[in-house]
């Protein structure tokens, strides 16, 4: 497995990812889906998304999704089953983003333990205050080579900026958005992740939240080393309802949207 720091600080080039619920449309389609991702050149890493009934920071298409992933059952031993899959398929890293309660619940030292079993690379838990991840998760990440990245905002106040920075171990996820993930754009992001450069030698920088195209990675480039693609992704498969993408028209839609990216993620 490549360490995901070293990829993105290989090169100026923004490293694409993309966000998957797991679980969604179903679990077949799921795993289809991340087979496709192993193996599209445009793809650096993937995030798979644990399902969770009250998500904090995600928008409608992402809670619609995770809605659907749980009302099908999908568990979290589940998503490790889909991360053991991916791992089979690929040396890419795979990042676990979700919440703090379920990882709570199952145990800090069983959860990463597993996770690091299915060829996980680490973890983004946005509701994770920095004193429990000291207190918490930070030794035992370390035990098992998995890391831990936290997030910056518009509004993060400069000692927030600086815990993000010395406490993340892969990247630090730059939100390019003031909202929820999948937002239209609501602040100038250029001049936002151009005010984080001097912090970007002490960790790479991946933006996140609002991008959707091309055109939103162009922009970012030689400013930031990475962007995460989610709600447009999966709005990209199809309608986010009652009516989902049979396994064919989910892989055929994913494979072109990712061939629009392939020119921006290639050096």
């Amino acid at each position: 497995m490549k360490e995901l720091m070293s990829i993105l600080r290989e090169d100026n080039r923004v490293n694409l990812s993309i966000f998957l619920t797991a679980g969604f449309p179903d679990m077949k389609t799921s795993q289809a889906l991340l087979k496709v991702l192993a193996n599209h050149p445009a793809v650096s890493f993937v995030e798979l998304g644990m399902p969770f009934s009250d998500p904090l920071a995600d928008g409608p298409t992402i809670q619609r999704a995770s809605e659907i992933a749980l009302a099908q059952g999908t568990k979290l031993d589940d998503v490790f089953a889909l991360a053991s899959g991916f791992r089979a398929s690929c040396d890419k890293p795979l990042m676990l983003m979700g919440y703090c309660n379920p990882v709570y619940r199952r145990g800090v030292e069983a959860f990463v333990t597993q996770a690091r079993d299915a060829g996980a690379s680490g973890l983004i838990l946005p509701d994770l205050p920095y004193a429990s991840h000291d207190r918490d998760f930070r030794s035992v990440l370390e035990a098992n080579g998995q890391t831990m990245s936290f997030l910056v905002s518009p509004t993060s106040t400069e000692e927030s900026m600086d815990e993000a920075f010395e406490k993340s171990t892969a990247f630090v996820y730059g939100v390019a958005n003031v909202g929820l993930t999948g937002d239209a754009q609501s602040v100038d992001r250029t001049a936002f992740f151009e005010g984080l450069q001097d912090h970007r030698t002490r960790c790479p920088i991946v933006a996140g939240f609002g991008i959707s195209d091309p055109a939103d990675i162009q922009q970012l480039e030689g400013f930031v080393d990475g962007a995460i693609i989610g709600s447009a992704f999966l709005r990209a498969l199809g309608p986010i309802g009652e009516s989902r993408p049979s396994e064919s028209e989910a892989v055929q839609r994913a494979i072109a949207f990712l061939n629009l990216f392939t020119p921006h993620s290639q050096p």
